[in-house]
């Protein structure tokens, strides 16, 4: 497809330094206040979750409760959008970090989408029966260039992939992970223009030059998740990858920067 040809998405200096979430490890994750500084970093790409709220509305959110971030217990699926916008969606944060007195709210995807035309999305789906919305949403906002939909779940992306029909860069699954990483290096028939793989999963380091390879055979960017020490971001940069997924972009970001103007 003609859009497919352009992957302005993937430009940029490599390796890409992707905030996870954001950047969890040093701003709440998947909130306003960690897109205020994705954007007043300069960084050109941010990585995110989608959930869906009772009433429909597409917001930024990884689990499917909000007990572990926040101040609230309870399922996603049995919030309004009303009721999920008043949340402190960093009180956990804040509270770990002696910052009590501060709040940030979620966000939905389409308020997202419009706090920058430059900043580009990685959007991870979370949960089935939100692709119709998500399309409608990148679709109204002329945002097709600047996100990347993922999902770990082979069932949501191809769900995605039905509804979009395929006008709209994705991410493989863990089902194109495996056969990439473990099964004879060839041209493969992905539907997919890019592979966010891991380091390591459960104790296999799956992030490998034959992974490298492999992308390079079929034309794929790879991504990798989640580093977030400079000794496994020095693997990363010596084996090659277009991006990497971290907690700790800024921390990445100074380090390229002291690596090139030696």
């Amino acid at each position: 497809m003609e859009f497919l040809d352009n992957k302005s998405y993937f430009d940029g200096d490599k390796p890409l330094i992707i905030p996870h979430r954001g950047g969890s490890n040093i701003v709440p994750e998947n909130t306003l206040h960690s897109l205020e500084l994705a954007i007043n970093e300069g960084f050109s790409h941010f990585e995110t979750d989608l959930r869906m709220s009772k009433d429909g509305e597409i917001f930024l959110h990884h689990d499917e409760t909000f007990d572990r971030t926040t101040n609230v217990s309870g399922k996603v699926q049995d919030f309004n959008w009303s009721e999920i916008s008043k949340i402190n969606a960093g009180y956990k944060f804040y509270e770990k970090s002696q910052q009590k007195d501060k709040t940030t709210n979620f966000v939905r995807l389409v308020d997202a989408l419009k706090m920058s035309e430059k900043l580009k999305f990685n959007l991870d789906l979370k949960q089935t029966g939100m692709a119709k919305k998500v399309v409608e949403i990148i679709n109204s906002l002329n945002a097709k260039e600047r996100v990347l939909v993922s999902s770990f779940s082979p069932k949501r992306l191809d769900e995605f992939l039905n509804v979009s029909k395929g006008e709209i860069l994705t991410s493989g699954t863990f089902r194109e992970n495996a056969i990439a990483r473990f099964l004879p290096l060839q041209k493969r028939n992905f539907k997919v223009q890019a592979l966010q793989a891991p380091f390591k999963w459960r104790g296999i380091q799956v992030y490998s030059k034959k992974l490298v390879d492999f992308c390079k055979l079929n034309n794929l960017q790879l991504h990798v998740w989640t580093v977030n020490s400079i000794e496994n971001f020095k693997t990363c940069l010596e084996i090659g990858c277009d991006g990497v997924i971290t907690d700790e972009p800024i921390l990445f970001r100074n380090y390229l920067n002291k690596k090139i103007f030696r």
